[in-house]
């Protein structure tokens, strides 16, 4: 049987001028990744757990039934139902509480999830909160009430990422030590574009060398890291293109390709080297053409592919000046393009 987690019906997250959704950033990640994610958060749990069946991640409805019963946003939390090897059901409850300031009433609402969902379906559940903020924080993992002889402690699990050494991060092979590295990079770099730049190329680095993509099983990992974290540590428009130009080199193209003739969801970066490297391979062909009389055929595909690379440009927020020196197309066709979409 599966895991199964209580999670908001999984959309898009889109890079805008807007603070990232880290909440739905991290549950995206967690979702693709879950059984690394386990791996990493949770390992002596993790070793009970059968995952020849697959996790199951409960839906929308019963999400609303049993977290949202209370007032505020709470789109973070995930319910996981899954099998331990024994054939066991066991519930996991995963919480992100990104950079809280105050988590004076956190610990009540780690225990309201955990009666909610005990009382409804009367499940045994492992509670884990992962706290992003880098900053210290007051968080602590019970929950005391006493009140004239009628007393209650509820402990869980946290994971608080002002604690964690960066170093000794880097010298995981899971997956998610990237990913919490990029949260602390994320808490630390909020008023620093440049700063998070570099940090943002250093970490895009160490990733590219721990998971090649010759590995179906690390290929995975790096497509869902690197949409995670160009997303999460979002820099601005000037640095994008910088940035893009540093990591190309170190992606083959032929690879990228691989990745849009599989459909693979892009990051805009991983977007951005795709254009090119299929700009250059339709100019191969423009030349192959002209020699077989082809070549206006050829000259349309690089015009559409051109096209469909800006219109995901525009969805992404790019400038119309930094789509129009990407695409090479002119800025009136651009300004056009982003009239129709909107």
């Amino acid at each position: 049987m599966a895991t199964n987690v209580v999670h908001e019906e999984k959309k898009k997250y889109e890079a805008t001028e807007t603070p990232p959704d880290q909440d739905g950033l991290w549950k995206n990640l967690i979702t693709e990744l879950f059984e690394k994610f386990m791996q990493f958060f949770a390992p002596r749990l993790y070793e009970e757990i059968d995952f020849t069946k697959d996790p199951d991640f409960l839906q929308q409805e019963l999400y609303k039934e049993i977290i949202q019963g209370k007032k505020g946003r709470v789109a973070a939390d995930q319910i996981v139902k899954v099998f331990l090897k024994n054939g066991d059901e066991r519930w996991i409850l995963i919480h992100i509480e990104v950079e809280g300031k105050d988590g004076a009433d956190f610990p009540k609402r780690m225990f309201r999830y955990f009666y909610r969902i005990y009382d409804k379906f009367d499940r045994e559940i492992y509670a884990i909160a992962l706290l992003t903020d880098a900053e210290k924080s007051t968080y602590h993992n019970q929950y005391r009430y006493s009140f004239h002889g009628t007393e209650l402690e509820y402990t869980y699990n946290i994971y608080k990422f002002d604690s964690k050494n960066i170093k000794k991060l880097e010298q995981s092979s899971n997956p998610f030590a990237a990913a919490v590295i990029a949260g602390i990079y994320a808490s630390k770099t909020k008023n620093d574009s440049q700063q998070r730049y570099i940090f943002k190329r250093k970490l895009m680095t160490q990733i590219l060398q721990k998971f090649t993509m010759s590995n179906e099983e690390t290929h995975t990992y790096f497509t869902a890291l690197l949409y995670f974290i160009d997303y999460l540590l979002q820099v601005p428009e000037e640095l994008k293109q910088k940035f893009i130009e540093e990591i190309r080199p170190l992606i083959g193209k032929e690879e990228v390709l691989q990745m849009k003739a599989e459909k693979e969801k892009l990051s805009p970066t991983l977007a951005a080297i795709f254009a090119e490297a299929k700009e250059e391979g339709e100019a191969k062909g423009i030349e192959k053409g002209r020699a077989e009389g082809k070549a206006e055929g050829k000259a349309e595909g690089i015009e559409e592919a051109k096209i469909m690379f800006a219109q995901e440009l525009i969805r992404n927020k790019y400038s119309d000046e930094t789509i129009a020196k990407l695409t090479k197309l002119d800025v009136e066709v651009i300004k056009k393009l982003r009239k129709e979409f909107e």
